[in-house]
């Protein structure tokens, strides 16, 4: 895995866990949405490990009522929420090693496979729906923004982006001081995580409708074409996975050498990587 994913994890980590300083667990809000009202999904630290909070898929499709959008990016403080993400694995693109030649036989060229059947592309997608989680303020200093919820002990999702996306690339102006900015109507950047099924799912790449952000409320729906998986689950933090561990390419370490014999050749293991498309929406109140 490529370093750029192992900074994205390592700020994924470090968003979450300043979030996170509170640990305030609170139930969903009552918001009304478009085109029908959800079921409500809280987040209870009781729900036992592994039992994702699953809900109809239908719920994943909706989008939150809008609302003004204030560019400011300040003066945010937020109690009640629920966030909804549609996680759609994809198929593994990463071939299958090679075996490793005889020595003295020279490599045979791999035969095509058949192309998999269209049976065998079907992926399900699940719907999963949390409760808002962590700190009032979304503020994350000294540039971002970042909405969590949690269901499960180990389950939750996160929505991060930076705030100068939102200000139009201006920081936030000092308390009572007001700035004319020009609508928000193209979506923004955003990096969204979610964490289900015992695996942690990471994007930094989503594209971020943002339909209402102010003091009443904030909310918007995104879209992730790939998300991968990651050893280091900062909704379930450990101290035996280093945040870098996720550099899945590794070499592997010869033995000892023989006298006499050819020298062996280093091989190199990969890690198997889930992939998965994420989507959904976040809606946030005081």
């Amino acid at each position: 895995m490529t370093s750029s994913r192992s900074l994205s994890t390592r700020r994924h980590a470090a968003l979450v866990s300043l979030a996170g300083v509170a640990l305030l667990a609170a139930g969903c809000g009552s918001e009304s949405l478009t085109p029908a009202p959800t079921t409500v999904v809280s987040s209870d630290a009781n729900q036992p490990d592994g039992a994702s909070a699953v809900v109809p898929a239908s719920e994943c499709q909706q989008t939150p009522a809008t609302g003004h959008v204030d560019r400011m990016g300040s003066g945010l403080s937020f109690r009640n929420g629920q966030i909804r993400v549609a996680v759609t694995p994809l198929p593994s693109t990463t071939p299958a090693p090679a075996p490793a030649p005889e020595i003295g036989v020279p490599p045979v060229a791999p035969i095509p496979s058949a192309p998999p059947s269209s049976t065998a592309n079907q992926v399900k997608s699940q719907c999963f729906g949390f409760g808002r989680w962590g700190n009032n303020d979304p503020s994350v200093p000294p540039d971002s923004l970042l909405f969590s919820f949690k269901g499960g002990t180990n389950d939750g999702a996160q929505v991060s982006f930076f705030v100068g996306d939102l200000t139009g690339g201006e920081p936030p102006p000092p308390p009572g001081e007001r700035r004319t900015v020009t609508p928000l109507v193209a979506p923004i950047n955003a990096q969204v995580g979610v964490s289900v099924n015992g695996k942690y799912y990471s994007a930094t790449q989503c594209s971020l409708k943002i339909t209402a952000m102010s003091s009443a409320k904030a909310s918007g729906y995104f879209q992730c074409p790939t998300a991968t998986t990651s050893e280091a689950n900062p909704f379930a933090p450990s101290d035996d996975v280093p945040y870098d561990a996720e550099d899945s390419t590794t070499p592997t370490v010869a033995p000892p050498a023989v006298p006499g014999a050819p020298a062996p050749v280093p091989t190199t293991t990969t890690a198997a990587v889930d992939q998965a498309a994420l989507s959904g929406w976040f809606s946030v109140s005081p």
